[in-house]
């Protein structure tokens, strides 16, 4: 609620720090430095790029700054393990990037200057992204004010803690990829064009059709046990189609998991701690104090309606008085006493107006704020009107012009201490209360019906396992992986003691996540570090012990043979079958396709507004050989037989769908280039990319 003005007559921390903070909705991440390796030791290289080695210190560093900069700009203390993953992935994509165009930019001599960082930053052509910054729009006007840029750069250093500057600095970074980027993109894009004749032919690809009449001949209609397939077939159908089976380096693992769960005996534990400390709590006088110090979970301060409770505690503590105790009872793995501490008639609304008085900014001080508004409270008892003294006085840059009036506002407005003061008041009551933004003079305008509500203590003790029944699950996992440390010993022990077995197939290297266990990260590690067959060590995930076994091993290149058996199967014998159906038809003589269809048993179909450029037909599925023959066969001949992904076609073409003279040469090439055009920022970066041979080693150290 600071005011503008305070902002551009300070313009120091409060300037910094709060900017420093708009920015960070426009940090897109944390851009890096050109830099060499600093280590040249295979050992320490986590990726290689178009032969330059990166090593895995400089990436640990850029994390370390990402991670922190993600703290500074979020204003957190520690970060979940999803979060960090993310801010690694991150990294590691800026970390490739750097590396993959910086050439290129030195080849092609793009550069930024200080003279063009300024220009885009406070100059004549300042970026968007920086006008889109609140804190840079003028209050008054809503319009982006360029003096309010250069102020807050003049006084960045003000922060004592640095992250004005900071944040500054990232921001930067990205501003300067972006426009490096953009260039490098627009050189490409001005070489790029659409001819006439590319125009031409896009143009009947997309709009001639035609009408067929067709028959097809379906794969099942040939038994298996007509089809003979030996080795020599699949061998030589798997060398002919090699590149159909490019496959990443990945693994197959089974799993059994012990479940940390609580015993009978700890169920017990729980629950005699429970029913021990009723008394003690019915007698307890401070029940918020007493529940912050004994129980699992924190007391609830808020103020219920009987639906907004379970219907077990509503029912119970709106036809009890103050100081009733329900329980225990088990809800959610947890038991519970619950004491009805406090009961009211409340608003579920209030219309209030207030003046702000701020604290003093260099020493946080409230004492002269608290005057103040003494002061004016008093002149409002001896007849001063609330309005004019808010237009005056109050420092709440949204509401002092109108008089202070802040509308209807719900619960834990701005603070707890705030709503109390505003809900728990009256009509016509005067309120004064501090809050970070200073000292508040509340006057209560209009409240809503009032309804009774409850606030309920709520004790709670959590079933939990114990360190006996942890050591207990963990030495049977530990004889689990120590007795059946082999696919063949794991199999026969699963089956044995009926355990159930979970698998997880097709992991990558650098994958982190497996359905059901808690970063997994290590698991897929050893996976990748281990030969087929073995079992693993024992894993903690969560609440499980996990104990796997490494099922099949597949690494970077063409699958076996082997392993693409049954698909070569499938595919075999859809090609005999295609060969005998081809056969069997050019055997019939037929040049009349009704005719031929009636050799065959079969009937003729139509099909209408067939298209080149259609990725399915109707009635018939994907099927681009019958695509590409509808649109290139003459009128009224009979195609030679076409195979298809379902069976073995016949076509005859009817009618051709011509699109019209007429065709806008200029505006087609305008559509084509545009959609050219808008490919280029994806395309030019991968194509780079994929030249790069990137090898990525983060397998090895996380």
């Amino acid at each position: 609620m600071a005011t503008l003005q305070n902002i551009r007559n300070k313009a120091g921390i409060l300037v910094a720090v709060v900017i420093a903070f708009a920015l960070i909705a426009f940090i897109l991440g944390d851009m890096l430095k050109s830099g060499r390796s600093l280590f040249s030791g295979s050992q320490n290289e986590i990726a290689e790029v178009a032969g330059k080695s990166i090593p895995v210190q400089l990436y640990q560093q850029k994390v370390e700054e990402a991670t922190e900069n993600y703290k500074r700009n979020t204003n957190q203390s520690a970060l979940d393990e999803e979060t960090s993953e993310k801010i690694r992935q991150q990294t590691w994509n800026d970390l490739i990037r750097d590396y993959v165009m910086k050439k290129e930019y030195s080849e092609l001599g793009i550069s930024i200057s200080s003279d063009e960082l300024f220009d885009m930053v406070q100059g004549n052509n300042i970026l968007p992204q920086i006008k889109q910054i609140p804190i840079f729009q003028n209050q008054t006007t809503g319009q982006f004010d360029r003096s309010l840029v250069i102020q807050f750069l003049k006084n960045i250093d003000q922060d004592p803690s640095g992250k004005a500057r900071q944040s500054w600095l990232a921001f930067e970074k990205v501003v300067l990829q972006n426009r490096l980027n953009e260039k490098y993109n627009n050189l490409i894009k001005k070489g790029l064009f659409v001819t006439n004749l590319e125009a031409k032919v896009e143009t009947q690809e997309r709009t001639l059709d035609t009408d067929i009449d067709y028959i097809v001949m379906g794969y099942n209609t040939v038994s298996d046990s007509l089809i003979n397939i030996t080795d020599e077939d699949l061998s030589n159908y798997y060398d002919k189609h090699i590149n159909n089976f490019k496959q990443e380096a990945s693994r197959d693992i089974a799993y059994v998991t012990f479940e940390i769960a609580p015993s009978k005996k700890d169920d017990k534990l729980a629950h005699k701690w429970i029913t021990g400390i009723v008394e003690e709590f019915k007698n307890t006088e401070d029940d918020a104090q007493f529940v912050n110090l004994n129980a699992d979970s924190h007391f609830d301060n808020t103020f219920y309606k009987e639906n907004e409770l379970s219907e077990q505690i509503g029912s119970f503590a709106f036809k009890s008085k103050a100081g009733a105790v329900y329980g225990p009872y088990v809800e959610n793995e947890t038991y519970k006493l619950a004491k009805v501490t406090r009961i009211a008639n409340l608003p579920d609304s209030v219309h209030i107006r207030h003046i702000l008085i701020p604290q003093d900014k260099n020493t946080g001080d409230f004492s002269k704020a608290e005057a103040l508004v003494d002061s004016l409270k008093n002149l409002m008892k001896h007849g001063a009107n609330f309005v004019d003294l808010a237009k005056q006085y109050s420092k709440d840059q949204n509401s002092f012009d109108k008089g202070g009036d802040l509308g209807w506002i719900k619960e834990n407005f701005i603070s707890k201490a705030f709503s109390d003061s505003c809900f728990f008041a009256n009509k016509g009551d005067l309120a004064t209360i501090k809050t970070q933004y200073g000292v508040h003079l509340i006057e209560i305008l209009e409240q809503s019906q009032k309804f009774k509500r409850i606030q309920v203590a709520i004790l709670d003790r959590k079933i939990e396992p114990s360190s006996e029944t942890y050591q207990q699950t963990y030495s049977q996992a530990s004889k689990f992986a120590g007795l059946y440390n082999t696919q063949e010993k794991f199999e026969e022990a699963v089956a044995k003691q009926n355990l159930t077995k979970k698998v997880a197939n097709n992991l990558r290297k650098n994958d982190n996540k497996i359905s059901g266990l808690d970063s997994p990260r290590e698991l897929v590690r050893w996976a990748f570090k281990s030969e087929k067959g073995t079992g693993s060590p024992i894993f903690e995930f969560g609440n499980k012990f996990v104990v796997a076994t490494l099922t099949d091993v597949r690494e970077e290149g063409f699958s076996n043979i082997e392993q693409v058996k049954s698909e070569l199967k499938i595919d075999v014998k859809r090609e005999k079958k295609a060969e005998k159906l081809i056969e069997d038809i050019k055997n019939q003589n037929k040049d009349n396709i009704n005719d031929l269809a009636q050799s065959l048993n079969t009937e003729v179909k139509s099909l209408k507004n067939v298209k080149f450029s259609s990725f399915g037909i109707k009635g018939l599925g994907v099927e681009p050989n019958i695509n590409a023959a509808a649109v290139t066969l003459p009128k009224d001949k009979l195609s030679e037989p076409i195979k298809g992904n379902n069976g073995v076609y016949v076509i005859i073409v009817k009618a051709i769908n011509k699109p019209g003279e007429n065709i806008n040469i200029n505006k087609e090439k305008t559509f084509l280039t545009k959609n050219l055009l808008n490919q280029i920022n994806f395309y030019s970066y991968d194509a780079l990319k994929e030249s790069s041979n990137i090898k990525d080693n983060r397998s090895k150290f996380y």
